[in-house]
């Protein structure tokens, strides 16, 4: 069997070949003809479900999209939503998850999904598709996170392929949304903070500016030698400052395996381990501090909190107005408004990994203007 999916089948099967820690093939390829061998037919027993993580078969209401080259090579059973490839799209524009598997290279997935996702949520995409972390397939916004893997492309190499695609459907959007996307994210959470803190106030952001993520920065030989760590990476930066974040969840400092430990008479190693976590936290600030970065923790608190995140970004313009010369007028005038604040904490928590967020997420769609064509509501 070999078949080529497209769109949010692609982006599932994308997060399932990603979470097992597979490395995206470099070579690219163009469109191949569907072809249903060693059956005769598309039937739904040749559905790799696994691989396109699907608990359930197919079927006409949940169809699974599929793309192919020519209008003569439709696939016409009930369980597929066919398209055919647009026209003259960029050469080699498709990469092969294994023999049976293919989906559009992570460039022109970006583009497609332009057309499915609000703004924020398809910048939240780019910075998954260009960082080192995947979202769960099957749960995406509650579902387990795979941590340390490669990114599969970069904004750079988005940026490319979209010129490559003059003013293609869609390539309008996804090239304002790139704007918003840094590469090298190392979780979800951490591309919700640097989303809000890149986003401009008309899109309910706090516009502080560009921003860069996971850079090293090397300890002075002095530091070293008195043993202090080599380096130091903070989550986020501002760019042109010395201000920036770093995330520190609950999952930071696992106050919850103290108690179980406690609860089950053996708390001293739980409690060891919480501790040099947070005297390292400690000293990490202290030695961005001696390289002149101004690091201010977050916490899930300030996420989950109502203007928790206003308290933070304003900190953060407070200090770039002492430390960089940068007027923080235009933040203290944009936290100054009430309703501003109301549709920005909406967002923040239809962008948050919990089960209310779905419905922050249909309530601002409600009053957007606009309306995507297949908004799910869901990162």
């Amino acid at each position: 069997m070999l078949i080529a999916v497209s769109k949010q089948s692609a982006l599932r099967a994308l997060r399932v070949f990603r979470s097992a820690r597979r490395q995206l093939p470099h070579r690219r390829h163009e469109l191949p003809e569907p072809d249903p061998a060693p059956q005769s037919r598309w039937t739904v027993g040749v559905v790799p479900l696994d691989a396109l993580g699907l608990s359930a078969p197919p079927d006409k209401s949940s169809p699974i999209d599929v793309i192919v080259p020519t209008a003569a090579s439709r696939l016409r059973a009930s369980f597929f939503s066919c398209h055919v490839q647009p026209a003259a799209l960029p050469k080699d524009s498709f990469v092969m998850l294994g023999d049976e598997l293919c989906i559009p290279c992570p460039e022109l997935l970006f583009l497609q999904m332009a057309d499915v996702m609000t703004p924020e949520v398809h910048a939240l995409l780019g910075y998954e598709l260009c960082g080192s972390f995947s979202r769960s397939a099957t749960d995406p916004r509650t579902g387990d996170v795979t941590y340390d893997i490669a990114p599969v492309t970069s904004v750079e190499k988005i940026s490319r392929y979209l010129d490559a695609c003059g003013r293609r459907r869609g390539a309008v959007i996804a090239r304002n949304n790139l704007r918003r996307v840094a590469d090298s994210a190392w979780a979800p959470l951490e591309a919700v903070i640097a989303l809000m803190a890149r986003l401009p106030a008309d899109a309910n952001g706090y516009e502080l500016g560009e921003v860069s993520l996971n850079v090293r920065h090397g300890t002075t030989p002095e530091l070293v030698a008195l043993g202090c760590r080599e380096s130091r990476v903070p989550d986020i930066e501002i760019a042109g400052t010395h201000v920036g974040f770093n995330y520190d969840g609950r999952a930071h400092l696992d106050l919850d395996a103290v108690v179980e430990a406690t609860r089950k008479g053996d708390p001293a190693a739980a409690m060891r381990d919480v501790r040099e976590k947070y005297l390292d936290d400690l000293k990490r600030n202290r030695e961005l501090a001696a390289m002149g970065r101004v690091i201010l923790p977050v916490t899930s608190s300030d996420l989950f909190a109502p203007g928790g995140l206003d308290v933070v970004m304003l900190e953060a313009a407070l200090a770039m107005e002492e430390f960089d010369g940068r007027s923080a007028s235009h933040l203290r005038t944009l936290l100054g408004r009430p309703s501003a604040g109301s549709r920005r904490q909406q967002l923040i928590w239809s962008l948050l990994p919990w089960p209310e967020a779905q419905r922050y997420a249909r309530e601002l769609l409600e009053r957007t203007p606009w309306k995507v064509a297949s908004h799910e509501g869901r990162t």
